[in-house]
């Protein structure tokens, strides 16, 4: 039985089965493998208070802080879908409705760092 297709075909499926599986980092340290994600600030306020529905929420709505805690919900794209992160507002930095940011959507307790571009 003759082979359906010849070794330089071969290679080249096999190239592109690979060639997406490179790793992305942005700024050198924040890996989307480990969950980073390019976002956009769209709302800040109390816990209670906030209005976007967010996928991956952080608000400890348990202990009944959420009230009373400052939160900042961040808009991303996973996967060419939109999703939403709610989590505390860091102290640094300080963050305004429109910044760029890095959002970790696997990690409740991440920095979120601004862009630099």
């Amino acid at each position: 039985m003759k082979a359906l297709i010849g070794p330089g075909l071969a290679l080249v499926v096999a190239g592109g089965l690979t060639g997406c599986a490179a790793a992305v980092v942005y700024e050198d340290k924040y890996a989307q493998g480990d969950g980073w994600r390019k976002g956009t600030v769209v709302e800040i306020g109390l816990g209670k208070e906030l209005q976007r529905p967010s996928f991956y929420d952080c608000r400890d709505e348990t202990v009944g802080e959420a009230s009373n805690v400052t939160y900042v919900t961040i808009a991303f794209k996973r996967n060419g879908h939109p999703y939403a992160r709610t989590a505390r507002l860091p102290a640094e930095p300080k963050l305004q409705v429109g910044d760029k940011v890095y959002v970790n959507f696997r990690d409740c307790t991440a920095a979120i760092p601004k862009r630099s571009s």
